[in-house]
């Protein structure tokens, strides 16, 4: 094979590797620069001084030795590109993969139906909330906000004491305050059902004390 033949071949093994993964996996810098101007340089002058010897006895004319140094000076030149890239180029870093999509939190589900002592959400004989009444109902406001399908059926209770119809008609006060204050809170009036029921609904016996202070409250349940 002709030294010609010898830099076509230092060309074509230059571009198979070029194909390889390993090329691929690096950024073109400055080592494939200066990888090629060295390859270009060695193999332009290895291969000059060679077919200058041997085209000398043989009767090879200026011509054909500057023509295959040239040739050679190409190979060498994608040669030593491609190996300086594949040594010391930096490699590319690798594409960030997306940040997986982080699932909201499902909100606390509300108890079915909160029982709150009159007592302890209002003076006696009053429909006025007071501080510790609107702690209790702000906690409830607090599970409507973040669960907004949720509608609730407010409902006043009273003990027997006094007479039913001014019973009746604070145990509605009642339910109603509790409503006024969810509204000021930001619950919609359109999610807010209010009933009273006065005395009629006792869950202990109002002959005692403690039965009275159990009968005195108001329901909450979520619908």
């Amino acid at each position: 094979m002709g030294f010609r033949g010898v830099a076509a071949l230092v060309i074509v093994v230059g571009f198979v590797l070029n194909g390889c993964s390993a090329m691929q996996e690096r950024r073109w810098s400055y080592c494939a620069v200066g990888g090629g101007l060295l390859g270009a340089a060695v193999g332009a002058g290895a291969a000059g001084a060679l077919v200058n010897e041997y085209e000398a006895g043989n009767g090879g004319s200026d011509e054909e030795v500057v023509a295959a140094a040239a040739g050679a000076g190409v190979g060498g030149a994608v040669l030593g590109t491609l190996l300086g890239h594949m040594i010391c180029d930096p490699q590319k870093e690798a594409p960030k993969a997306p940040p997986l999509p982080v699932a909201a939190p499902r909100p606390a589900p509300l108890p079915k139906k909160i029982s709150l002592s009159a007592d302890a959400l209002f003076d006696f004989d009053s429909a006025k909330l007071r501080p510790l009444g609107k702690q209790k109902v702000e906690e409830l406001v607090e599970g409507l906000k973040e669960n907004p399908s949720v509608k609730v059926l407010v409902e006043g209770h009273t003990c027997s004491i006094g007479t039913e119809k001014y019973n009746q008609r604070l145990s509605e006060r009642r339910a109603n305050a509790v409503r006024d204050y969810m509204e000021s809170r930001g619950i919609d009036a359109s999610r807010i059902t209010t009933r009273g029921y006065g005395e009629a609904k006792p869950i202990e016996s109002n002959n005692t004390a403690e039965g009275r202070s159990k009968n005195r409250r108001v329901d909450i349940t979520t619908l």
